[in-house]
């Protein structure tokens, strides 16, 4: 598999402040909520602490055979410093030479364009930065919010296996929707 560049660095949206998970965050979330939030510096709320908080542990911890791991960001409101979400990517397990990215967020910060923020950031970092060509995301089809996100983003509908539906993004396909 391709090596994918880890974020290093903050990445900043008019709202949101991306911050890359180190090993301190990881050690956090293992803990739990409170010593995560105090170690990020920003009020983790349970509705993502639930659910996400099992990845960001996860997300520096070494794996059997060198596969490479997600670089996981969490997306904190600059306004009022709490989580919102997180963005994550990683080189696709599908596709040669593809890198695959994802993003939660928390239930009660939902349908106010942060998932489009957030992943829009996170993609113009891969393709300006990062070297990347392609990416590819996958939703559920039933899952009509992670549709209209992926469209948004700029995303084309790939490929249907099952209820996946498995999404494509280039260079110049983000490109021709940001024009």
């Amino acid at each position: 598999m391709r090596s994918v560049r880890r974020l290093d660095h903050s990445l900043l949206t008019p709202r949101l402040r991306l911050e890359p998970v180190t090993q301190a965050m990881a050690r956090a979330a293992h803990i739990g909520a409170a010593v995560f939030a105090s170690t990020v510096g920003a009020e983790a709320p349970s509705d993502w602490s639930s659910s996400s908080l099992k990845l960001v542990a996860r997300s520096l911890t070494p794996t059997l055979g060198g596969t490479p791991l997600p670089t996981r960001a969490i997306a904190v409101h600059r306004e009022d410093n709490s989580i919102v979400g997180d963005v994550r990517f990683e080189p696709s397990a599908r596709v040669q030479g593809d890198v695959e990215i994802g993003y939660a967020v928390a239930r009660g910060r939902r349908r106010q364009g942060y998932a489009v923020e957030a992943t829009g950031a996170l993609i113009d970092w891969l393709f300006d930065d990062a070297g990347v060509e392609t990416l590819i995301a996958g939703c559920d089809s039933r899952n009509l919010a992670s549709v209209r996100t992926l469209r948004r983003l700029g995303f084309w509908l790939d490929r249907t296996p099952g209820r996946a539906f498995w999404w494509l993004l280039t260079r110049e396909l983000r490109s021709a929707t940001r024009a």
